[in-house]
Protein backbone atom coordinates (compact mmCIF):
# COMPACT_ATOMS: atom_id res chain seq x y z
CA UNK A 1 0.00 0.00 0.00
CA UNK A 2 1.08 3.62 -0.03
CA UNK A 3 2.56 3.71 3.04
CA UNK A 4 4.66 0.71 2.48
CA UNK A 5 8.10 2.61 1.91
CA UNK A 6 11.68 2.16 3.24
CA UNK A 7 12.40 5.56 4.59
CA UNK A 8 10.87 6.89 8.00
CA UNK A 9 8.03 9.85 7.52
CA UNK A 10 9.31 13.06 9.73
CA UNK A 11 6.53 15.58 10.52
CA UNK A 12 7.15 19.32 10.84
CA UNK A 13 11.19 19.13 10.60
CA UNK A 14 13.45 21.81 11.02
CA UNK A 15 15.04 22.53 7.36
CA UNK A 16 15.42 25.06 5.39
CA UNK A 17 14.57 24.07 1.35
CA UNK A 18 17.23 23.00 -0.82
CA UNK A 19 17.62 21.66 -4.59
CA UNK A 20 15.37 18.76 -4.63
CA UNK A 21 13.08 19.84 -2.39
CA UNK A 22 9.18 19.83 -3.34
CA UNK A 23 6.80 22.98 -2.97
CA UNK A 24 2.78 22.15 -2.49
CA UNK A 25 0.09 24.63 -2.84
CA UNK A 26 -3.83 24.38 -2.01
CA UNK A 27 -6.47 26.71 -3.44
CA UNK A 28 -9.85 26.38 -4.37
CA UNK A 29 -9.53 24.80 -7.50
CA UNK A 30 -7.02 21.40 -6.43
CA UNK A 31 -3.42 21.38 -5.70
CA UNK A 32 0.15 21.86 -7.31
CA UNK A 33 3.43 20.07 -7.04
CA UNK A 34 6.63 21.80 -7.80
CA UNK A 35 10.09 21.24 -7.29
CA UNK A 36 11.32 23.73 -4.96
CA UNK A 37 13.77 26.45 -6.46
CA UNK A 38 15.11 30.09 -5.41
CA UNK A 39 11.97 31.72 -6.81
CA UNK A 40 9.58 29.31 -4.83
CA UNK A 41 7.84 30.57 -1.87
CA UNK A 42 8.54 27.76 0.83
CA UNK A 43 6.85 29.08 3.89
CA UNK A 44 6.13 25.47 6.22
CA UNK A 45 8.17 22.26 6.12
CA UNK A 46 5.17 19.68 6.44
CA UNK A 47 7.22 16.72 5.89
CA UNK A 48 10.43 14.99 5.32
CA UNK A 49 10.49 11.34 3.58
CA UNK A 50 14.37 10.44 2.75
CA UNK A 51 16.40 13.31 1.85
CA UNK A 52 13.33 14.77 0.56
CA UNK A 53 11.51 17.77 2.33
CA UNK A 54 8.02 18.84 1.30
CA UNK A 55 6.74 22.62 2.10
CA UNK A 56 3.54 24.40 2.14
CA UNK A 57 4.75 26.83 -0.04
CA UNK A 58 3.79 28.35 -4.19
CA UNK A 59 5.99 28.38 -7.25
CA UNK A 60 5.62 30.76 -10.25
CA UNK A 61 2.86 28.80 -12.74
CA UNK A 62 2.13 26.17 -10.71
CA UNK A 63 -0.45 23.42 -12.19
CA UNK A 64 -3.64 22.85 -9.95
CA UNK A 65 -5.53 20.11 -10.52
CA UNK A 66 -7.02 17.28 -8.38
CA UNK A 67 -5.69 15.81 -5.40
CA UNK A 68 -5.78 12.27 -7.29
CA UNK A 69 -3.22 13.12 -9.12
CA UNK A 70 -0.63 12.55 -5.85
CA UNK A 71 -1.54 9.27 -6.44
CA UNK A 72 0.67 9.00 -10.01
CA UNK A 73 3.73 9.93 -8.92
CA UNK A 74 6.49 7.53 -9.83
CA UNK A 75 8.69 7.53 -6.62
CA UNK A 76 7.04 5.65 -3.87
CA UNK A 77 8.79 7.61 -1.16
CA UNK A 78 7.64 11.31 -2.48
CA UNK A 79 3.69 9.90 -3.26
CA UNK A 80 3.32 8.84 0.20
CA UNK A 81 5.50 12.07 1.54
CA UNK A 82 3.06 14.16 -0.70
CA UNK A 83 -0.19 12.54 0.62
CA UNK A 84 1.39 13.28 4.32
CA UNK A 85 1.71 16.67 3.24
CA UNK A 86 -1.43 17.14 1.66
CA UNK A 87 -2.91 16.19 5.20
CA UNK A 88 -0.63 18.49 7.06
CA UNK A 89 -1.46 21.24 5.07
CA UNK A 90 -5.30 21.66 5.41
CA UNK A 91 -4.99 21.14 8.75
CA UNK A 92 -2.95 23.91 9.00
CA UNK A 93 -4.39 25.94 6.94
CA UNK A 94 -8.32 25.15 8.19
CA UNK A 95 -6.83 26.19 12.11
CA UNK A 96 -5.27 29.65 11.45
CA UNK A 97 -7.13 31.32 14.49
CA UNK A 98 -7.93 29.77 17.71
CA UNK A 99 -11.15 28.18 18.45
CA UNK A 100 -11.67 29.39 22.26
CA UNK A 101 -10.59 33.33 21.42
CA UNK A 102 -10.22 33.46 18.04
CA UNK A 103 -6.21 35.03 18.09
CA UNK A 104 -4.42 33.67 15.37
CA UNK A 105 -2.69 30.23 16.03
CA UNK A 106 1.22 29.86 16.05
CA UNK A 107 3.06 26.85 15.40
CA UNK A 108 5.47 24.88 17.58
CA UNK A 109 6.93 22.22 15.67
CA UNK A 110 3.74 19.71 15.67
CA UNK A 111 1.35 21.61 17.73
CA UNK A 112 -0.16 24.73 17.13
CA UNK A 113 -0.52 27.15 20.48
CA UNK A 114 -2.55 29.84 21.00
CA UNK A 115 -0.40 32.99 22.15
CA UNK A 116 -3.53 34.41 24.36
CA UNK A 117 -4.93 31.50 26.52
CA UNK A 118 -2.55 28.64 25.74
CA UNK A 119 -4.89 26.48 23.86
CA UNK A 120 -3.01 24.03 21.90
CA UNK A 121 -4.44 21.93 18.43
CA UNK A 122 -2.62 18.84 17.29
CA UNK A 123 -2.99 17.62 13.19
CA UNK A 124 -6.72 16.08 13.44
CA UNK A 125 -7.15 12.29 12.16
CA UNK A 126 -10.63 11.18 11.26
CA UNK A 127 -10.65 7.20 11.60
CA UNK A 128 -13.27 5.65 8.67
CA UNK A 129 -13.79 2.03 7.93
CA UNK A 130 -13.94 0.96 4.84
CA UNK A 131 -16.01 -2.68 4.52
CA UNK A 132 -15.81 -5.54 2.45
CA UNK A 133 -18.97 -7.45 1.82
CA UNK A 134 -18.94 -10.75 1.04
CA UNK A 135 -21.68 -13.74 -0.10
CA UNK A 136 -20.85 -17.00 -1.28
CA UNK A 137 -17.52 -16.34 -2.48
CA UNK A 138 -18.32 -13.36 -4.17
CA UNK A 139 -17.47 -9.71 -3.25
CA UNK A 140 -19.75 -6.25 -3.08
CA UNK A 141 -17.91 -3.81 -6.10
CA UNK A 142 -19.30 -0.42 -5.80
CA UNK A 143 -18.86 3.03 -7.71
CA UNK A 144 -19.57 6.36 -6.09
CA UNK A 145 -22.18 8.72 -7.61
CA UNK A 146 -20.20 12.05 -6.76
CA UNK A 147 -17.02 12.09 -5.86
CA UNK A 148 -13.40 12.81 -8.41
CA UNK A 149 -12.41 8.89 -7.70
CA UNK A 150 -14.46 6.71 -10.08
CA UNK A 151 -12.45 3.47 -9.82
CA UNK A 152 -13.78 0.00 -8.09
CA UNK A 153 -14.98 1.33 -4.04
CA UNK A 154 -16.17 -0.74 -1.35
CA UNK A 155 -18.36 0.63 1.25
CA UNK A 156 -17.15 2.96 3.70
CA UNK A 157 -17.59 5.68 5.86
CA UNK A 158 -16.38 7.97 8.64
CA UNK A 159 -16.99 6.63 12.50
CA UNK A 160 -19.46 8.88 14.75
CA UNK A 161 -18.81 10.11 17.84
CA UNK A 162 -19.75 7.32 20.49
CA UNK A 163 -19.64 4.57 17.57
CA UNK A 164 -17.18 1.57 17.37
CA UNK A 165 -15.38 0.76 13.81
CA UNK A 166 -17.64 -2.00 13.82
CA UNK A 167 -20.80 -0.37 14.60
CA UNK A 168 -19.60 2.10 11.98
CA UNK A 169 -19.26 -1.07 9.82
CA UNK A 170 -22.51 -2.26 10.47
CA UNK A 171 -23.95 1.19 10.14
CA UNK A 172 -22.58 2.02 6.84
CA UNK A 173 -23.26 -1.24 5.32
CA UNK A 174 -27.32 -0.84 6.17
CA UNK A 175 -27.40 2.52 5.25
CA UNK A 176 -25.23 2.42 1.72
CA UNK A 177 -26.86 -0.92 0.99
CA UNK A 178 -29.20 -1.83 3.26
CA UNK A 179 -27.48 -5.21 3.86
CA UNK A 180 -27.51 -6.81 7.46
CA UNK A 181 -23.65 -7.85 8.37
CA UNK A 182 -23.64 -10.99 10.17
CA UNK A 183 -19.49 -11.84 10.84
CA UNK A 184 -16.78 -9.25 11.01
CA UNK A 185 -13.04 -9.50 11.40
CA UNK A 186 -10.60 -7.22 10.81
CA UNK A 187 -7.92 -6.70 8.01
CA UNK A 188 -5.60 -3.77 8.02
CA UNK A 189 -5.21 -0.30 8.21
CA UNK A 190 -3.99 2.90 6.30
CA UNK A 191 -3.10 6.56 6.63
CA UNK A 192 -5.21 8.40 3.79
CA UNK A 193 -3.96 12.04 3.30
CA UNK A 194 -6.08 12.53 0.48
CA UNK A 195 -8.36 12.59 3.00
CA UNK A 196 -6.85 13.25 6.35
CA UNK A 197 -8.06 9.74 7.42
CA UNK A 198 -7.16 6.54 9.48
CA UNK A 199 -8.55 3.49 7.19
CA UNK A 200 -9.76 0.88 8.98
CA UNK A 201 -10.40 -2.01 6.79
CA UNK A 202 -12.73 -5.23 7.71
CA UNK A 203 -14.46 -7.84 5.36
CA UNK A 204 -18.27 -9.19 5.90
CA UNK A 205 -20.42 -11.89 5.42
CA UNK A 206 -24.15 -11.24 4.79
CA UNK A 207 -26.75 -14.02 5.06
CA UNK A 208 -29.20 -12.16 2.30
CA UNK A 209 -27.31 -10.62 -0.74
CA UNK A 210 -30.55 -8.39 -1.93
CA UNK A 211 -29.01 -4.88 -1.61
CA UNK A 212 -30.85 -1.50 -2.14
CA UNK A 213 -28.26 2.17 -3.04
CA UNK A 214 -30.97 4.18 -1.27
CA UNK A 215 -28.69 7.09 0.26
CA UNK A 216 -27.25 8.18 -3.11
CA UNK A 217 -23.80 7.73 -2.51
CA UNK A 218 -23.10 4.85 -5.34
CA UNK A 219 -23.76 5.12 -8.03
CA UNK A 220 -23.88 1.14 -8.92
CA UNK A 221 -22.85 -2.16 -7.08
CA UNK A 222 -22.41 -5.81 -8.33
CA UNK A 223 -21.78 -8.98 -6.60
CA UNK A 224 -18.18 -10.71 -8.33
CA UNK A 225 -16.45 -13.47 -8.16
CA UNK A 226 -12.52 -13.39 -7.81
CA UNK A 227 -12.08 -13.82 -11.57
CA UNK A 228 -14.14 -10.86 -11.82
CA UNK A 229 -12.54 -8.24 -9.71
CA UNK A 230 -11.14 -5.43 -11.24
CA UNK A 231 -7.37 -4.68 -11.60
CA UNK A 232 -5.96 -2.11 -8.89
CA UNK A 233 -6.34 1.44 -10.54
CA UNK A 234 -2.97 2.80 -9.87
CA UNK A 235 -0.30 1.75 -11.77
CA UNK A 236 1.69 1.08 -9.31
CA UNK A 237 -0.35 -1.75 -8.05
CA UNK A 238 -2.68 -1.87 -5.02
CA UNK A 239 -2.29 1.17 -2.83
CA UNK A 240 -5.38 1.72 -1.39
CA UNK A 241 -6.52 -0.05 1.21
CA UNK A 242 -9.57 -0.55 -1.15
CA UNK A 243 -7.44 -1.97 -3.74
CA UNK A 244 -5.62 -3.97 -1.64
CA UNK A 245 -8.68 -5.90 0.07
CA UNK A 246 -10.06 -6.16 -3.67
CA UNK A 247 -6.66 -7.94 -4.42
CA UNK A 248 -6.83 -10.04 -1.27
CA UNK A 249 -10.17 -11.55 -2.19
CA UNK A 250 -8.87 -12.16 -5.33
CA UNK A 251 -6.02 -14.38 -4.38
CA UNK A 252 -8.20 -15.95 -1.58
CA UNK A 253 -6.37 -13.88 1.21
CA UNK A 254 -9.16 -12.16 2.54
CA UNK A 255 -8.94 -13.53 6.71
Amino acid sequence: MIQDIPDPVDLFPEAAPTPGDRVLAIRRDGVALAPWTPVCVASVPLVRVGGRVFFLGAAPGMDFGSPQRLRALPDAGERFAAFCALHLAHWLLAHRHCGRCAAPLAREGACLRCPECGAEAYPAIAPAVIVGLTHQGRLLVTRYADRPYKGPALVAGYCEVGETAEATCRREAREETGLTVTRLRYFASQPWGLSGSLLLGFFAEVADPRFVLADGELAEAAWLAPAELPPPPDAAGPLSLTAAMIAAFAKGDAR
